[in-house]
């Protein structure tokens, strides 16, 4: 059996068991990521709302079982050992337009947070379309491209911490954010939601800006292979792709 032993990963069964939610034993976590690589999850879960989530947390919690949340699975490198607990694939994925506000589950692709925001005719978030993972796993790395990033158009986060099952909404001062950075990298805080403030704008200069960055980055990232993307943080002054290309790495 794993390090984890029998005991905890007994009473998780247990209470998902009585819950009905279901888990999946010894999930294969490979094939859940871009890069395609790792090895199993002691149990998997894949909530589909923000209830189901939060069930799956509290649950993990009660049965003193370690839980690591996986939103798109972009850029992800897990061990041949596997994660050892429980990973839950959230697929919470409501997202919510009131005027120039945005409110979206963690599990939102930022890919379709950008879509709807060209359709609604909302400007400052266009960026997004170059990160290929999750709403959530953008606001935890502060992610951005193009000049922009997540805390120019965060407002609040909601987070669910595990050391008491707790919901709160952090304002966006309060989510230390930094380059490439934030609270919740340094927290055990899970990521549920996210509210955002754009911008009215114009349907084609939006969709235009939309597709200017989309063709960019097909241009310069072989996106028909499995590939890390753009992930190297910049130093100080400098940017990494060059660093790498003088380098004669590319």
């Amino acid at each position: 059996m794993t390090a984890l032993g029998t005991d905890a990963l007994a009473r998780l069964d247990a209470i998902a068991n009585e819950r009905g939610i279901a888990l999946a034993v010894d999930a294969p976590l490979a094939p859940l990521t871009t890069l395609r690589v790792g090895g199993l999850a002691d149990r998997l879960a894949t909530p589909r709302t923000r209830d189901e989530l939060l069930a799956v947390l509290e649950s993990a919690r009660e049965a003193g079982v370690p839980l690591f949340v996986l939103g798109n699975g972009s850029d992800l490198v897990v061990a041949d050992a596997g994660i050892r607990g429980l990973v839950i694939r959230n697929r919470a994925r409501e997202l919510v337009v009131e005027g120039v506000a945005m409110r979206g589950d963690a599990g939102v692709a930022m890919a379709a947070l950008v879509r709807r925001a060209a359709a609604t005719e909302l400007a400052g978030i266009a960026f997004g379309i170059s990160i290929p993972g999750s709403l959530g796993g953008a606001v935890w790395a502060n992610a951005g491209a193009h000049g922009g990033e997540m805390r120019d158009v965060i407002t609040a986060v909601e987070a669910w911490d595990p050391r008491d099952g707790s919901l709160r909404q952090v304002a966006a001062a309060d989510c230390a954010f930094a380059y490439r950075d934030s609270r919740f990298k340094h927290s055990p805080e899970v990521i549920v939601a996210a509210e955002l403030s754009l911008a009215p704008g114009e349907g084609a200069a939006i969709a235009a800006e939309v597709a200017e960055h989309r063709a960019r980055r097909q241009a310069t990232q072989p996106l028909a292979d499995q590939n890390a993307g753009s992930v190297f943080r910049n130093p100080p002054d400098d940017h990494a792709g060059r660093l790498i290309e003088a380098a004669g790495l590319k």
